[in-house]
């Protein structure tokens, strides 16, 4: 039962900082996904996976 608590503990304090990030910084997220995009298409054309 502790251990179940810990988690929901944890989930929920994850769950406020995801809020809290997106309401002060509401394309954070869009950033992230198109930033993410461009660091993939630059390492699959980079020499270190040949």
């Amino acid at each position: 039962m502790k251990t179940a608590g810990i988690g929901l503990g944890m989930f929920g304090g994850m769950a406020l900082a995801v809020t809290a990030v997106n309401a002060l910084y509401p394309d954070v997220w869009r950033r992230m996904k198109r930033d993410g995009k461009r660091a993939a298409r630059r390492l699959s054309h980079s020499s270190l996976l040949k």
